[in-house]
């Protein structure tokens, strides 16, 4: 665990980030950028990163980023458990996992559910989406890095509301946020 690179540098920019992903659910599909000047480890981007430093601690089971750096890197500055994908209250990957096979808490808590950080090469990608719901004033359309099989998923978990997954997209210092709440169609 040597060479390990510093976290956030104050609690001010601990907060600014929470403040920014406050933002990013209350805007569904729209990008915010993280105000963190950090160097994570490879297989982290910046946003991915940052929204772990925020919103994890010791108490807090993660599923195991792919890159054994990462991982000693999250562990080190969180002190979160590292988990498999099935127990995490939080699963960063870079190849997205199945939305059922994460947490989907229950309806009692649905806060129990997971959510997933997926880190992505850029937020646009080429298939258009059609977003509705909370915090949206009007339907809008966005060009996201999803497939086809992301949109059947999150389909199926909205027959199971309020349980499901909260998705974080991330890409360098950027991050967009899908809450389960939302309606996804092909555009």
């Amino acid at each position: 665990m040597n060479n390990l690179t510093p976290g956030f540098t104050s609690p001010l920019e601990a907060q600014a980030c929470f403040r920014a992903i406050l933002g990013a659910f209350s805007s569904p599909g729209t990008a915010v950028e993280l105000p963190a000047a950090l160097t994570p480890p490879p297989g982290l981007s910046i946003a991915a990163a940052a929204a772990l430093l925020t919103l994890a601690d010791a108490t807090t089971p993660i599923a195991q980023p792919d890159a054994e750096a990462a991982r000693n890197w999250l562990v080190f500055h969180t002190g979160a458990r590292v988990v498999p994908p099935a127990e995490a209250m939080f699963c960063v990957a870079r190849q997205r996992p199945a939305l059922a096979a994460l947490p989907q808490g229950t309806d009692e808590a649905p806060e129990d559910g997971a959510t997933l950080i997926l880190d992505c090469d850029v937020l646009v990608g080429e298939a258009s989406f059609r977003l509705s719901g909370p915090g949206l004033e009007h339907p809008i359309t966005v060009h996201l890095p999803l497939d086809a099989a992301f949109l059947q998923e999150w389909r199926a978990q909205a027959l199971a509301a309020p349980r499901g997954v909260d998705v974080l997209l991330c890409a360098g210092a950027s991050l967009l946020a899908l809450p389960r709440s939302l309606t996804i169609e092909e555009a």
